[in-house]
Parts: C-alpha cells; structure tokens; sequence
C-alpha cells in the first residue's frame, strides 16, 4: 500500500516539476527575480530564449517520465 502512495506521490511532483519548468521560465517573474539584481552576469544568460528554451525542455521531459510512469503503472504493481 505504501509503495503506491509513494509511486503515485512521485509521479504527481514529475508532473508538478515538469508543468513549473515548461511555464515558469515566460513569466514575468522569471525576469524580474532578486537573483538577477544580485548577479546581475546572470541576466543576459537567463534572459536568453535558448536558454530559457533548455529550462522548458526539461519540463517536458519531467511530463513525459510522468506521463511514462502513469502508463506503465499496471506493470510496475504486477511484478511486485
């Protein structure tokens, strides 16, 4: 029982993680951040689209493992 509470707390903060990467980084709060204006070296590379680009890339990919978990769920519990 505490393996699925765990597995389907895991794939809910995939999910979480992915969704707050692939959008977080268009904001207006990803712009306007006190890390910026304490390092402010850091604001061409986070203020640039390709690297903004690479964070959303990593939301999807935390989608797709959850996504991917959600799918073989069936399988993970029938081997335990």
């Amino acid at each position: 029982m505490i393996n699925r509470v765990l597995f389907c707390l895991y794939v809910l903060y995939c999910c979480e993680v992915g969704l707050f990467l692939f959008v977080f980084p268009w904001t207006r709060l990803w712009e306007q951040n006190v890390l910026l204006d304490y390092y402010p070296y850091l604001r061409t590379l986070f203020l640039n689209n390709f690297f903004r680009g690479g964070v959303s890339g990593l939301g999807v990919a935390n989608l797709v493992l959850g996504g991917w978990e959600i799918a073989h769920f069936r399988d993970y519990f029938r081997k335990a």
